[in-house]
């Protein structure tokens, strides 16, 4: 006899792992890898970000220091060879019955046009967008001005103040480019009525002992011999004595300076790359101080710019490095490190560690 057909029965376990899908989640392990993952390649993606940025930045930078030494041959080529001097004061400006004018023909106040920018103006076609649209970009403290405070804000020297707040005094005092004024040009600041330039008269010797007198000031275009060597024009900072580290103290927000000097000015030694203070500036080169010891050891930059006197020094904006043109045109980016080596500065100096007397 056939039995019925009946449908067949599952257990209870069975069924119930039919009906439960196999769901697994995430533990925090497994998600703050994910998360540091994703933080790691956003990190590369910001740093990559920022590289980007400050090399365009630099390049616009050299682009405007190419500009300002355009207008700078230019100048010589108008003037029968004659370097625009770095430096008048306005008893000199007097004296040789010169004036200046804006675009607009007006007479540029002589306190004013003691620096370089204001008598080169007119040779650029944009002096403004070239030497000071730095100021207006997110590079610059919008609220930082000729006489107001930065890090490493100085007493500015007495020379300036009346320029303070006049009309065209941020051109004049705070240019994106700073001259090497003292060896390019000449810096003239008139004393009993004559008006010559610092250190025309200065001693100094070669690296064979010779002594000589003179030679250290660049007039004419056809006095520079090293031409792909000496500086022009490079990035600078008017500061007060102190040690500045970029990462804590920006040099993309200060303002610039119209003029910069060399580590050594004459007898003085201005700035270096700082070593700590057991080899302190405040030691004389000739007792070992940091100034010799740094050139004569060929140690790099540290990173630490230390200034000793209130002076145009370089700044390294963007990229940690200096902005410099040279006397051929050509342009680099330099450290502070390379920049101790004096010959960069003077085209008379014969070695790393030249120095000189003051007048």
């Amino acid at each position: 006899m056939l039995k019925p057909m009946t449908t067949p029965t599952t257990s209870p376990n069975f069924t119930r792992a039919l009906r439960t899908p196999n769901l697994r989640a995430f533990t925090i392990v497994e998600l703050l890898v994910v998360v540091g993952i994703i933080a790691l390649l956003m990190g590369i993606l910001v740093t990559g970000v920022r590289g980007a940025i400050g090399s365009a930045r630099k390049t616009r930078e050299l682009n405007g220091l190419r500009g300002v030494y355009a207008a700078w041959y230019q100048y010589a080529n108008t003037y029968e060879e004659q370097l625009l001097p770095g430096f008048l004061d306005e008893t000199t400006q007097a004296n040789w019955k010169v004036s200046y004018t804006n675009s607009s023909s007006t007479t540029v106040a002589r306190s004013l046009s003691q620096t370089y920018p204001w008598r080169l103006a007119r040779f650029m076609d944009d002096p403004y967008g070239t030497l000071v649209s730095y100021i207006e970009s997110d590079n610059a403290d919008a609220n930082s001005d000729v006489s107001g405070e930065w890090d490493g804000a100085p007493t500015h020297p007495s020379w300036m103040s009346a320029a303070f707040g006049a009309p065209g005094s941020t051109l004049a005092l705070q240019p994106a480019f700073a001259y090497n004024a003292y060896y390019m040009g000449g810096w003239y600041q008139s004393s009993n009525g004559v008006s010559s330039p610092a250190f025309a008269d200065a001693g100094w010797s070669t690296a064979d002992g010779s002594a000589v007198t003179g030679r250290l000031v660049c007039t004419r275009l056809a006095n520079i011999a090293r031409t792909s060597e000496v500086i022009v024009f490079a990035s600078s900072a008017l500061r007060a004595p102190g040690n500045y580290r970029p990462g804590v103290n920006p040099e993309d927000r200060i303002p610039g300076n119209s003029w910069i000097v060399p580590p050594m000015l004459g007898a003085t030694a201005v700035w270096e790359p700082f070593m700590g203070s057991q080899q302190s500036i405040t030691m004389a080169e000739s007792e070992g101080g940091a100034a010799s010891f740094m050139r004569q050891s060929g140690m790099t930059d540290s990173g630490v710019l230390q200034v000793n006197t209130v002076q145009g020094v370089p700044v390294r904006r963007h990229n940690l490095l200096v902005a410099t043109v040279k006397a051929d045109g050509s342009t680099e980016s330099a450290s502070v490190g390379a920049l101790m080596d004096m010959r960069a500065w003077i085209d008379a100096a014969d070695r790393a560690d030249f120095s000189h007397a003051d007048n």
